[in-house]
């Protein structure tokens, strides 16, 4: 059974038509009759909401793989139940196979290794693969569903922090051309490394993607004095980035203008408390 007819079975199971989930989690028919035919697929907030409406796991509609269909624990957190490890990634995994993203669903388990007990910097010790995930999830989340940007999301920190070499990643040049662009080379200044990644559609958008996320969660991570520089480096090098990519990628405008919201806001949001 596929994801989309585990989805039509779970509503039908519940007694529902597709207008009465339509309008009980805000979304158009048109929405749920596509998810069902299997040419797109739900948000992953939205998924949360079918789960709890049809009383079944997210897991379960993602995999399939469990047999039975257990009721959502509710005591869980918002956080948790976005956010979780296993959840991104089958999510990733199952939006891969649906949108037939085949580097995609090669990357996946290979980051995944790659970054097998890395953790990330602060006192909570998050594994560090829930950031190039999450990155993953953000791209598909704003409709950027091109195979090369999800796939250079998932790998832009493995040489850096890996030591794996471009060359042996398992993907096509032009994502391999992104990743070493999103790679840090000690022999070029900030302003260098950003001007190079400014060239490459690709690693414009990761880059972008890779930074909003890094703002979202600074708060909670930096020092103040960490978080004073990195909210300087970013309105130094990153906004001129968004204006770049603003100009010179209007395919990308949309969702140039999302990541920039969001970025601007959490950060005047922070300056107005320091």
């Amino acid at each position: 059974m596929t994801f989309a007819e585990r989805l039509a079975k779970a509503r039908k199971d519940k007694g529902f038509t597709q207008s009465d989930v339509a309008e009980k989690i805000n979304v158009s028919f048109q929405a749920v009759s596509l998810w069902e035919r299997g040419e797109t697929t739900p948000e992953i907030d939205k998924l949360v909401d079918i789960a709890s409406l049809y009383q079944v796991s997210v897991d379960w509609l993602l995999t399939g793989k469990t047999e039975e269909r257990v009721l959502l624990d509710f005591q869980d957190s918002l956080s948790d139940r976005l956010f979780n490890e296993d959840r991104m990634y089958t999510y990733v995994k199952t939006y891969a196979n649906v949108k037939n993203l085949y580097q995609t669903s090669k990357v996946l388990p290979y980051a995944r290794e790659l970054h097998k007990g890395q953790v990330r910097k602060g006192k909570d010790k998050v594994p560090y693969i829930y950031h190039p995930l999450l990155i993953a999830c953000h791209a598909l989340a704003l409709g950027l569903d091109d195979d090369n940007i999800v796939s250079a999301a998932l790998l832009h920190d493995v040489c850096e922090d890996c030591g794996v070499a471009v060359d042996d990643l398992p993907v096509n040049y032009l994502t391999k051309e992104a990743v070493s662009l999103l790679t840090k080379d000690s022999n070029i200044d900030k302003e260098q490394y950003y001007q190079l990644i400014s060239q490459n559609p690709i690693a414009t958008m990761v880059k972008l993607l890779d930074r909003c996320n890094n703002v979202s969660g600074m708060a909670a991570g930096f020092s103040k004095e960490k978080l004073v520089e990195y909210i300087k480096e970013t309105e130094s090098v990153v906004y001129p980035l968004l204006q770049k990519a603003k100009n010179e990628y209007p395919m990308y405008s949309n969702q140039v203008f999302l990541i920039k919201y969001h970025m601007t806001s959490v950060i005047e949001a922070i300056k107005r408390q320091y």
